[in-house]
């Protein structure tokens, strides 16, 4: 009997050999395409053949504002939502009658909304979701990567609320405001929910989680504070004279003052910060530096022109002046540049390195098949 078990042991053997090599060279073919730009989804799209457009035009859609999606475009008319597929082709609409509309988008989700209104429309790059509708009057909006929709809004007996929607478009979460305005709001991942108020004391940024109603931490800022984002360290505060790193339960970890200088532009992601400051008199000095979220400076650079807009994606920074793209690593080290004298007035990085540069009636996408001029 003993024989009989060694043989099938050998004979098993192997099977077993063959098997483990497949699931390490699995692992390492999954290993190199995250690494490249894009990373798999990227690399699927280049297998099966499909073409991204060069250019996106919206003639009859003039707007108020517009948002690279992965490689999709939802632009935010004032007659309706547009978004294109990545050919460059309508993909849907969704008309409107508002009176002003905002936009916001990450990754393949987004939503148009109707500010001081009661609509949202929550949508991803080749459809529409879901409408939700607000019992209050909407004050912001925000999406994160994974379909989780924060809505802000006032309420009665209250100064503001904030409700949690998830992908399928669930009210999951309602948390409610008595002693300050609420301005804004994120959701990290599936589980935290960090608020921004404003009252009489100041500024105050309020952290929960979604499975419990009791507030986990919160920080007051006696100024203004703008905006705000998670980061891999914990938080990230823009404020009118400083940007303000927090730790995950909100205890402040590091300051950048401004240092009497003006905040023209900001772009915040999980592991960079980047800023555009200017002195206040005509023909000030102006500069832009990037921050670690750990609050090190990482590169700083003069910049000549007024920065329009800028974006953070993956390591790299993009900064729109008014004819000109310009792409840098985390360190400033600039990498592409591209002529964009259209009147772009938006720029957003792609998962594959390209550049989408938004106008009023266009946009165009600047990347491998239009090398910049450093490259």
């Amino acid at each position: 009997m003993a024989e009989k078990r060694t043989k099938k042991r050998s004979v098993f053997r192997p099977f077993l050999i063959l098997l483990l090599l497949a699931v390490a060279l699995l692992a390492v073919f999954l290993a190199v395409v995250s690494q490249r730009e894009g990373g798999l989804r990227t690399f699927w799209r280049e297998l099966r053949g499909e073409k991204t457009a060069t250019e996106f035009f919206f003639e009859n859609a003039s707007h108020g504002d517009a948002a690279g999606m992965d490689y999709s475009l939802a632009v935010a008319a004032d007659a309706g939502l547009y978004v294109f597929d990545p050919t460059g082709e309508i993909a849907f609409t969704r008309l409107y009658a508002w009176q002003d509309q905002a936009l916001a988008t990450a990754g393949q989700y987004g939503a148009v909304y109707d500010v001081g209104g009661d609509t949202v429309i929550f949508f991803r790059e080749n459809k529409i979701l879901t409408e939700l509708t607000s019992p209050y009057p909407i004050v912001s909006v925000s999406v994160n990567e994974l379909g989780y929709v924060a809505v802000c809004s006032e309420a009665d007996g209250y100064k503001g609320a904030v409700t949690v929607y998830n992908s399928l478009g669930t009210a999951i979460y309602r948390w409610s405001a008595g002693n300050s305005r609420v301005l804004s709001a994120r959701v990290s991942g599936r589980d935290q929910l960090l608020v921004l108020t404003i009252g009489d004391g100041g500024s105050r940024l309020v952290l929960l989680r979604l499975d419990s109603e009791e507030l986990q931490a919160s920080y007051t800022f006696p100024g203004l504070m703008i905006d705000m984002a998670f980061t891999e360290s914990g938080v990230t505060a823009v404020t009118t004279t400083s940007l303000v790193g927090l730790s995950g339960q909100l205890e402040e970890r590091w300051t950048k003052e401004f240092e009497g200088r003006f905040l023209e532009r900001y772009a915040l992601s999980e592991k960079l910060a980047v800023i555009a400051l200017t002195d206040y008199q005509v023909g000030g000095g102006r500069t832009v530096e990037s921050l670690s979220a750990g609050g090190a400076s990482r590169g700083v650079i003069a910049l000549l022109d007024a920065p329009m807009d800028m974006d953070i994606r993956d390591g790299r920074v993009a900064v729109l002046t008014a004819d000109r793209a310009t792409v840098y690593d985390e360190a400033l080290k600039e990498t592409a540049a591209y002529e964009c004298g259209f009147g772009a007035e938006h720029v957003s990085l792609r998962p594959d390195g390209s550049v989408i540069c938004t106008g009023t009636f266009s946009a165009y996408v600047y990347g491998d098949k239009d090398k910049g001029e450093n490259d």
